[in-house]
C-alpha cells in the first residue's frame, strides 16, 4: 500500500489541498538558483551529502529539487503523515522517525544511506525548533557519514510569514526568489559537537544572507 493510502479521509482532503496550493504557488515563483553546480557535484561524486536549509523556508527547495530521489527524515506524528505524502509526491524518499519515536533506528538507516552515496535533504532545526539552531541528530549524521554538508539559503519577496515557531515562509504567487547553495563543509568525527553545530549554523545563515543580497535586500 502506498504511503498516501495510509491517510484517512480528512487527511486525504487536506493533502489534496496542500498539494494543489503549494504546487500552484511554487510553479509561478520566478526562482534564481545560485550555486546549483555545488549540488550537482555532490550528486555526481557519489559520496553522499547533506542538503541543509532551515525549517521555515522549505517550500521552494522541495519543489525545485523534486524527482531527484533525495532522502528526507519525517516524524511519525499525525502532522508528519501529510508531510510524508507531500514529499513522496515530489519524488523524495522518506525515512520515518523523530526524537520521540523511532529516532535511533532512523538515524542509523540514514547514516547507511549516506555512506552508500545517498543525498539527504534535511532541516537541521526541525521538527520543533528552536528555529535556526542545529539539533544533535544533524551533527551525528554529518560526523558518522563523513559526507559533505551543503548549506542552503532561501529568500523570497513578496511573501507571507506564518505565526509558527519557524515563521514559515509562504511565497506569494508570481513573487521573486533566490535559492542559494553555499560552500560545502566537512565535519570530522573527532570535532566537538557544539563546534560542529555552530559551524553549520553559521554556514546556513551566511547562505541565507547571500540569498537575500542576491534578491536585493531583506524582506
Amino acid at each position: 500500500m502506498s504511503q498516501r493510502g495510509r491517510l484517512n479521509f480528512k487527511q486525504r482532503i487536506a493533502f489534496g489541498l496542500l498539494w494543489l496550493i503549494s504546487t500552484a504557488i511554487a510553479s509561478t515563483v520566478r526562482v534564481k538558483v545560485v550555486g546549483w553546480e555545488k549540488l550537482t557535484k555532490i550528486v555526481s561524486d557519489g559520496k553522499g551529502g547533506l542538503i541543509l536549509p532551515w525549517h521555515g523556508v522549505t517550500m521552494l527547495p522541495i519543489y525545485h529539487c523534486r524527482n531527484m530521489g533525495f532522502y528526507s527524515l519525517v516524524s511519525l506524528s499525525k502532522d508528519g503523515e501529510l508531510q510524508n505524502s507531500l514529499l513522496l509526491s515530489r519524488g523524495f524518499r522518506t525515512i520515518r522517525g523523530s526524537s520521540g519515536r523511532g529516532g535511533a533506528r532512523a538515524l542509523l538507516e540514514l547514516t547507511r544511506k549516506l555512506q552508500e552515496g545517498g543525498i539527504m535533504a534535511h532541516t537541521p532545526d526541525g521538527p520543533k525548533g528552536p528555529a535556526k539552531k542545529v539539533q544533535p541528530g544533524t551533527v551525528y549524521l554529518a560526523k558518522r557519514s563523513g559526507c559533505p554538508v551543503l548549506p542552503v539559503g532561501v529568500a523570497c519577496k513578496p511573501c507571507k510569514r506564518l505565526n509558527s515557531w519557524d515563521a514559515h515562509m509562504i511565497p506569494l504567487p508570481f513573487s521573486k526568489a533566490v535559492i542559494y547553495f553555499g560552500n560545502p563543509l566537512h565535519i570530522s568525527r573527532d570535532e566537538d559537537d557544539a563546534e560542529a553545530a555552530g559551524r553549520i549554523e553559521v554556514a546556513i545563515n551566511v547562505a541565507e544572507q547571500s540569498a537575500w543580497a542576491e534578491l536585493g535586500g531583506q524582506a
